[in-house]
């Protein structure tokens, strides 16, 4: 079941609502999910996975909290989300192994995370389209891709529904 807030982050992240701070909301409305960049994601998401298994820190506080799923602010989740992924030493390491900064890692992880949930609500018909440019395309990629976002989503700790 999505909540009112995480529609509202899918709605942000797919651009109907106008952005207050042009440079943090316009990547991120503005951003396409492509093939090339989705194979590095998925790469770090295994590594971030695996360090947020074996440290208990993450057990009370998850990487990708309620607070940064459902956020009724995105440029607060995501300077959340990327303070996170750049103050934990490993996360920091991981992501520089796999050849993406904090910053591309939050950008992807929310786009994808709004176009999953924006294609939920697509699928559920609460949603009857998502405007031309990169939202629908962001959607049509999770459409394309469902299987393998929601696998490496899942991973994440982020619960799919």
């Amino acid at each position: 079941m999505f909540t009112s807030t995480a529609f509202g982050l899918a709605i942000a992240l797919i651009g109907l609502i106008e952005p207050s701070q042009p440079l943090d909301r316009q990547a991120l409305a503005g951003y396409r999910l492509t093939p090339a960049v989705f194979a590095t994601f998925q790469h770090a998401s295994r590594e971030i996975a695996a360090i947020v298994a074996r440290d208990a820190s993450f057990r009370s506080a998850p990487l990708f909290s309620q607070d940064i799923v459902q956020a009724a602010d995105l440029v607060e989740a995501a300077t959340q989300l990327e303070a996170r992924l750049t103050g934990h030493v490993e996360l920091a390491a991981a992501l520089r192994t796999a050849k993406v900064t904090p910053r591309d890692y939050t950008i992807f992880a929310l786009s994808l995370l709004g176009a999953r949930l924006a294609f939920g609500f697509v699928e559920a018909g609460t949603l009857k389209s998502v405007p031309v440019g990169a939202a629908a395309d962001n959607v049509a990629f999770v459409r394309a891709h469902r299987a393998a976002v929601d696998e490496v989503l899942t991973t994440l700790g982020v619960e799919i529904k």
